[in-house]
């Protein structure tokens, strides 16, 4: 008996120190809880003026500093159009701050763009990413999203006032709030002039996805 409790003792030992501890759990649960397939469907039955879309989530490169996510927003109807694609970077800013930069995928092994888009659309195989590296991104500048913690199971976040440039001509800057919550993401992204006026993005609020999938 009490050698089978030394191999027991033993074995949760050796388990214990081969696991990988969280070093920071809110950064750790802010991640989990945005990775996953997302969905607006209910939103865009109940308001048309609301385009059903797709969000995918997908967490890459464990084995660098922080943590990596491939995200995706995609047209859930006709021909799966995607919108966007980003790569993003969450870490810790400081005791209360979690910050996300974003990343736009410029190249893949002098791949094209729409290569590019074809490989890495419609949730793509992990194995795609090891070939990138981060000489085939290009950062968003002025794109930050900090986040902070408002309950256990809530994370507010914002990007900064008139940092976040856009390349749509009439759009000087954009700006983008999220409430991400258990198994729930909004996001409101509103485009702005240099006289602080809206021209571009929804009145009525904001993107409201619910989790569809792991």
């Amino acid at each position: 008996m009490r050698q089978f409790l030394l191999i027991i003792f033993l074995s949760t030992l050796f388990s214990s120190c081969n696991s990988n501890p969280v070093k920071d759990l809110e950064l750790h649960n802010l991640v989990a809880l945005l990775i996953g397939e997302f969905s607006n469907e209910e939103q865009a039955e109940n308001d048309s003026s609301f385009a059903h879309l797709n969000l995918i989530n997908i967490r890459i490169w464990k084995d660098k500093p922080g943590y990596w996510v491939y995200s995706e927003v995609s047209d859930a109807k006709g021909d799966h159009h995607v919108y966007n694609q980003t790569i993003l970077n969450y870490e810790r800013l400081d005791s209360s701050t979690i910050k996300s930069t974003s990343y736009k995928i410029i190249s893949v092994k002098n791949h094209s763009a729409d290569l590019i888009n074809a490989e890495f659309s419609g949730r793509p195989s992990t194995k795609l990413f090891d070939r990138l590296t981060l000489d085939s991104l290009e950062i968003k500048t002025g794109c930050q999203v900090y986040f902070k913690k408002k309950t256990s199971t809530i994370y507010s976040g914002k990007t900064g006032k008139g940092s976040c440039n856009n390349n749509i001509d009439y759009i000087d800057y954009i700006m983008s709030t999220y409430v991400v919550s258990k198994d729930k993401i909004s996001i409101w992204t509103k485009g702005y002039n240099n006289s602080g006026k809206q021209v571009w993005g929804k009145i009525k609020g904001p993107y409201k996805y619910k989790r569809i999938g792991k």
